[in-house]
């Protein structure tokens, strides 16, 4: 079984670089935009079902991916945004440089990350193995290809649980850009990571400006 697993179109808050975590921020008009970009291009990949997080954002997005499609979709309250409670809002880059600042290890050294408020990567950790071994790997024989609409760190602890990469490595890798696409395959109850971070429209080397297929405008 393919696994496509999607970071939502991008918010507001995404533009602004702030902290979202469990804050229900929708979609703006470029990650709606975004979305429509990646299911035109993924539209002839057989997708038989679609689990999302209850947030909008990913609610939105698995409901641009699906199209006009008769695939179900089915929300999965363990699929959503790390939590930061009273952190989210906050703007990243600035909270990051304070070093007494709670975000700063969730930036800089992830693994002392300690969450005065929300959770820890353990506790999403344990939610995106949850949803592996109880939905997942039941499923595996049933369909062809599923799709999962979920959020920035949750995929990254996700992607943890297939290659268990240490915490001080969290942030390494392939960026998770808005509407990327991560496919694994899942084959005798194992995951295998087969191509991570993929975008499907053109990725302009300033952060500004709204982004069409091939061009910014």
């Amino acid at each position: 079984m393919k696994i496509y697993l999607v970071r939502h179109g991008e918010t507001s808050w995404n533009k602004e670089k702030r902290v979202q975590g469990s804050a229900d921020i929708p979609l703006n008009e470029n990650g709606i935009l975004l979305a429509e970009i990646t299911s035109e291009e993924m539209k002839d990949i057989p997708v038989e079902m679609i689990y999302t997080s209850p947030l909008i954002r990913a609610r939105k997005t698995a409901e641009i991916m699906r199209r006009n499609r008769d695939i179900p979709v089915r929300i999965d309250d363990r699929l959503q945004e790390m939590g930061f409670g009273k952190y989210e809002g906050t703007f990243i880059k600035e909270a990051s440089e304070q070093e007494g600042n709670v975000l700063h290890n969730f930036v800089k050294h992830p693994e002392k990350y300690e969450a005065r408020d929300g959770e820890n990567f353990s506790q999403v950790i344990a939610r995106a193995r949850s949803f592996i071994d109880e939905v997942l790997v039941p499923i595996e024989k049933m369909y062809s290809n599923i799709m999962i609409a979920s959020h920035g760190a949750f995929i990254r602890c996700f992607l943890r649980c297939v290659e268990n990469r240490p915490l001080s490595e969290f942030w390494g890798g392939i960026y998770q850009n808005n509407c990327a696409v991560t496919i694994l395959e899942l084959k005798a109850g194992k995951l295998k990571i087969l191509e991570e971070g993929k975008v499907y429209y053109h990725l302009p080397e300033a952060d500004s400006g709204r982004i069409q297929k091939g061009r910014i405008v």
